[in-house]
């Protein structure tokens, strides 16, 4: 697997909840982010997973992330990115 990047992250996010290029940054918030619902953030996990071959699904901190920040945290930790 290519070692992925904050950015490559920013841009799939962008990508799963069909937004503008730029249009998630660093310090989203689920909140702030149109299409950031329950299924959104559903379909945030099923597309990272994919993105980092089912190695996001057993980690329960991105699963309960509700922003960019602490979803992007939780990769580090697991030395995804």
């Amino acid at each position: 697997m290519t070692k992925k990047t904050e950015n490559d992250v920013l841009r799939e996010i962008e990508r799963t909840l069909e937004l503008d290029p730029g249009s998630i940054k660093s310090n989203s918030l689920a909140e702030d982010v149109e299409g950031w619902d329950s299924m959104g953030h559903l379909s945030i996990l099923l597309a990272l997973d994919k993105m980092f071959e089912g190695k996001v699904a057993g980690i329960s901190e991105i699963a309960e992330a509700n922003s960019v920040p602490k979803l992007l945290e939780g990769l580090r930790q697991h030395s995804l990115i």
